[in-house]
């Protein structure tokens, strides 16, 4: 899917994946901090320096290391031996936080001269590691090419950066878990695999792009799961002082469809998401009755489980002539989804990058460094357009509508076929 998305030409932004050197070598500071109140003024200055040394190169480590992880994520080959020596730094500072943790627990005035040793000993060791790891990593990107700018995409709005900024904040501001942002109007789709969609494409047309005859990402569609639905991001934080957020899917039967059942509600959590994808056609989607711009999702749990979901803005109007019943049944909608929704896809972009950002880095977005803001706002793509003349439209269409038909046929005659007729 990443693949198809990215021949399409769509804006495309890639979240970085933390290392968590980071949050390892805080701990593996506060750990020695603690053991230096417990010693004697005359143990503490060599220790003192050691520890300056090691949060400075962790420091140092932990920015490379991002860099490495997200440009490993957006397939940079070259990178992968470097994962394993990221892997190998990290868990050197997890066990030096262990052991540390293990010489403050037991230290007593009849081991302090033993243990003020034996804690020189392993800052030496992790200092002697994080020394070796550092030339590498250096190699290891300068080789690779991979480059940490600090200047925006062009594709990057101002406008739309400071208004998210501006809701973001006020959320940071408030005490309690709550909305971020607006409630948007969106239309929700969901992948549908179908491979006997396959023996009626056009392979000609495919080759021209570069997808060959048994390619699985042709078998691929997508189905409107909601026609109408209520999208807003969640704080589900309880402390102020942490980031944790949720993407919020609600059926809304607005929609001048008859339904029979309760509205659904699907949701996400921002941590998942590994990729979006911004298309300012439908025709992204194979979705021919719908031209207005698509927002895609790449999600991964924590199982490494992968889903792809998509959000379409709705037809301007579609939605405006409503019966008095419909209205009626939405007084039982939640009081903040009655509030007037917003149908900007590039709102809800921005407000999901900054979002990720403060949840992965557990940072306010105004305390984040240029380097890793830019990381979350490039643009891997150039192109995020679609254009065709008239007549390949035109064409294009008839051609959709016959295999449409062809494949109608086939799974009705499969259906003849599987029936299990009793005389």
């Amino acid at each position: 899917m990443d693949q198809l998305l990215a021949r399409a030409g769509s804006q495309a932004v890639t979240f970085a994946i933390r290392s968590g050197i980071t949050f390892a070598s805080g701990y593996a500071v506060r750990t020695v901090t603690k053991f230096l109140d417990k010693i004697p003024e005359s143990e503490k200055k060599k220790i003192l320096d050691k520890r300056t040394k090691i949060r400075i190169k962790t420091d140092i480590l932990g920015q490379a290391m991002d860099l490495i992880r997200l440009a490993a994520v957006r397939g940079n080959t070259s990178l992968e031996p470097s994962l394993e020596l990221i892997e190998a730094v990290t868990g050197e500072i997890e066990r030096f936080e262990t052991k540390m943790s293990s010489i403050t627990e037991t230290l007593s005035s009849l081991n302090e001269k033993e243990s003020v040793i034996e804690v020189n000993r392993c800052m030496d060791n992790l200092l002697t590691q994080l020394d070796e790891a550092i030339p590498l990593l250096q190699l290891s990107i300068a080789t690779s090419g991979t480059t940490m700018k600090t200047s925006l995409s062009p594709s990057v709005s101002p406008g739309r950066l400071l208004q998210a900024s501006s809701l973001v904040a006020k959320a940071n501001d408030s005490k309690s878990p709550g909305s971020v942002g607006p409630v948007f109007d969106l239309v929700y789709y969901s992948v549908f695999y179908n491979p006997s969609r396959l023996k009626y494409i056009d392979h000609e047309d495919n080759k021209k792009v570069g997808v060959a005859k048994d390619d699985d990402l042709l078998a691929i569609s997508w189905k409107e799961e909601f026609s109408r639905a209520s999208v807003r991001i969640l704080s589900t934080s309880t402390s102020k002082s942490s980031y944790q957020y949720s993407l919020e899917i609600r059926e809304d039967h607005n929609d001048g469809r008859y339904h029979d059942e309760k509205p659904q509600v699907v949701v996400y959590d921002v941590k998942s998401v590994m990729r979006m994808f911004f298309s300012a056609s439908g025709k992204l989607l194979k979705l021919e009755s719908r031209s207005a711009p698509v927002l895609m999702f790449k999600l991964v749990d924590k199982d490494e489980n992968e889903e792809w979901i998509a959000l379409g803005q709705v037809g301007v109007g579609e939605f405006e002539d409503t019966s008095d019943s419909e209205e009626d049944e939405s007084e039982d909608e939640t009081p903040a989804l009655q509030e007037d929704k917003h149908s900007s896809l590039s709102l809800l972009e921005y407000l999901l990058r900054l979002c990720a950002l403060q949840q992965r880095e557990q940072t306010p977005i105004f305390e984040t460094s240029d380097e890793k803001l830019a990381l979350y706002l490039q643009d891997e793509n150039a192109k995020n357009t679609i254009y065709e003349t008239s007549r390949q439209k035109r064409d294009r269409l008839l051609d959709e509508a016959n295999t449409n038909n062809a494949i109608d046929f086939d799974s009705n005659m499969n259906r003849l076929k599987n029936l299990d007729l009793q005389s």
